[in-house]
């Protein structure tokens, strides 16, 4: 019997510099060291989930604040950036 496709990845490589990358950094100034916290969890999310995307909306902006422990607007205010 055939196996049924596998949707997403089991792990995804972070590179070691990754805070070192001016993007992250930016993002880690104007948004505070949690801000991390939520981007590690969304590629999480973006990998676990669909392997290369997201569907962004309410309910994926709950799940991530309510995961991380911050409010949904600092994760909303994350999306934006």
């Amino acid at each position: 019997m055939a196996r049924l496709p596998k949707v997403g990845l089991d792990y995804f490589a972070l590179d070691v510099d990754f805070l070192s990358h001016t993007k992250i950094r930016k993002i880690m100034r104007a948004c505070g060291l949690k801000s991390i916290t939520v981007l590690i969890k969304l590629l999480s999310n973006i990998y676990k989930y669909k392997g290369y995307y997201i569907e962004w909306n309410e309910d994926e902006c709950f799940a991530i604040a309510d995961d991380v422990g911050i409010a949904e607007r600092a994760v909303q205010e994350l999306s934006l950036i």
